[in-house]
């Protein structure tokens, strides 16, 4: 069977940069004209594996097409965009706004019963009760990122915590009634599925058959949509978030590479090692001493 057209678009850390596993920050917030502009204000479909993005349209009169379906926004509109969700924009030169890009794993137990990327992207208008509350949200969220304020990390961590909130009352809210009616595939409700269960069981130590049988599917079929979709194999999706981890708590903690290792569920430290090196052509050791220089030069 041939892949459609839109099971083969790029998936991007961000868009126009091909995914990597550095964690320079915790999130990434930028301004729609920073990136845009250097697009020709239009920005193609694409999707982010593992990201969700959320975009504050502070202008109208932006053309956003989600999995084909086309909507343009006439007033202030904030979009939430799950991972895998193909999405592209149309902008204005005049164009004001921001993209708040969040790792999924940041809103592990955030939600009371369905994780952000477990379900359709949602358009909320300024006429929405939550506009308001999700506004000052994101406004607090890049007034943090943008500081160096003490406990920045904590706070910000808090702040998406207070997101994932309102994301699920939306989803409460909007429980009959979706935002936008996003055609969703077999194939693409698997893979979310699938990355559902990595986030939360990553360090079990499953292998892409014991994902396959917890979502219901055999292996190849489970490798075949992770292809289509994310354009990797399962298990590059669980290697690729043990290696985030592992980033994490390199930039962020005081644990030294053997008590990381061990969290991991490595057994053994010089096996951690050479699997890191080999993911990401770098040692532990070079990797902290890297990021913790770049984080320092922003204080």
């Amino acid at each position: 069977m041939s892949t459609t057209t839109r099971d083969v678009v790029p998936s991007f850390t961000l868009y126009g940069e091909a995914p990597n596993n550095s964690l320079p920050d915790l999130i990434h917030v930028e301004a729609l004209k920073d990136r845009s502009q250097l697009h020709g204000w239009q920005i193609k479909p694409h999707r982010h594996a593992g990201l969700v993005q959320i975009i504050d349209f502070k202008t109208p009169n932006v053309r956003i097409d989600l999995d084909g379906v086309i909507k343009k926004t006439d007033s202030p509109s904030i979009l939430i965009v799950p991972p895998t969700v193909v999405h592209g924009f149309e902008f204005a030169p005049d164009v004001v706004g921001s993209v708040t890009t969040i790792p999924q794993d940041l809103f592990i137990d955030a939600t009371a019963t369905m994780a952000p990327w477990a379900q359709p992207a949602v358009l909320i208008s300024k006429q929405d009760n939550s506009f308001v509350h999700l506004a000052q949200i994101l406004q607090q969220i890049e007034d943090e990122y943008t500081s160096q304020r003490p406990a920045r990390e904590n706070a910000l961590l808090f702040l998406v915590r207070l997101i994932g909130v309102w994301i699920e009352r939306i989803r409460l809210a909007q429980a009959d009634v979706r935002g936008i009616d996003v055609y969703q595939s077999p194939a693409q409700r698997r893979v979310r599925s699938f990355l559902d269960l990595v986030e939360r069981g990553y360090l079990k130590g499953w292998s892409a058959l014991d994902y396959g049988k917890a979502i219901g599917v055999s292996k190849s079929q489970l490798t075949r949509d992770c292809r289509a979709i994310l354009g990797r194999s399962p298990l590059q999706v669980i290697h690729d978030r043990i290696i985030k981890e592992a980033n994490r708590k390199l930039a962020y903690t005081p644990l030294s590479v053997a008590e990381i290792s061990d969290r991991l569920g490595f057994t053994d430290l010089g096996y951690f090692s050479r699997f890191y090196r080999q993911k990401t052509g770098k040692t532990p050791t070079d990797y902290r001493g890297r990021i913790r220089k770049q984080m320092h030069r922003k204080l």
